[in-house]
């Protein structure tokens, strides 16, 4: 979840300062070219309102909830290190911290740490790697379903006051272009990641010294963005298709 967050709110950043920009450039062009010289549209801004939060809800609910999960998938088909790869390093650094401890506490006569102890302060690799997974699928379902409620409800709402002419207008065509922008940089992004740290995997394994490789994490990311990023362009370019038409 270290890559995730960022990821998310890059493309949030980017892609709801896009639709907002253009709902203003829509209503500047309805204001001109509407005889009744209405300067405030509320179909046209719930309309707007719906894209944001449509969008929104594909990013959090597929990015971020579909790429958790298949992470957690990934690691148990090829192996936990290959996903939680930070956990084994956080292992390591902790093995040298209870090492260097107890040499303390020896040169010192200090009674030596209990098992609870032990066991509270220097869990072991195996209990964390438990605690991660879980924490990764409850996170990864909780986004999932949080992504298809909301935006389920956001586009039933759409549907249900969007006429047919209005879904090839302006504000369409921009929210259609804003996810295949978002999901295109996603995808380049998550790809340049992703390739060669599985490549390197496969075939290096674990980088030599104190970096543990973990291509778990951008995989998973990609291979839930690219089909996003293709299902936008195949919508964007069948509007303009039809829009010709």
């Amino acid at each position: 979840m270290d890559i995730i967050f960022p990821i998310i709110g890059g493309l949030i950043a980017l892609g709801i300062p896009i639709l907002v920009v253009v709902g203003i450039v829509y209503f500047i062009l309805r204001v001109k070219n509407n005889t009744s010289i209405r300067f405030f549209s509320y179909r046209a801004a719930l309309r707007l309102y719906f894209y944001v939060v449509i969008l929104v809800t594909v990013i959090i609910g597929g990015l971020a909830g579909g790429s958790t999960l298949l992470k957690v998938g990934l690691g148990e088909l090829f192996g936990t290190e290959f996903s939680y790869g930070e956990v084994y390093e956080h292992d390591k650094w902790q093995s040298r911290d209870r090492a260097d401890r107890e040499l303390e506490l020896h040169k010192n006569d200090a009674e030596p740490m209990t098992q609870e102890e032990i066991d509270k302060q220097y869990p072991s690799l195996e209990t964390k790697l438990l605690y991660k997974v879980k924490e990764s699928t409850i996170f990864g379902i909780s986004l999932v379903m949080i992504g298809i409620i909301l935006g389920s409800v956001h586009l039933v709402a759409r549907k249900s006051v969007e006429t047919v002419a209005e879904r090839k207008d302006i504000l369409r065509r921009v929210y259609l272009f804003a996810g295949l922008l978002v999901f295109a940089v996603a995808s380049i992004i998550s790809l340049t990641v992703a390739i060669p740290e599985t490549l390197s995997y496969m075939f290096l394994g674990a980088r030599p010294g104190d970096e543990y490789l973990s291509p778990g994490e951008p995989l998973s990311i990609a291979v839930i963005a690219v089909p996003v990023w293709i299902i936008y362009l195949f919508l964007t370019l069948r509007n303009i298709k039809d829009t010709k038409d």
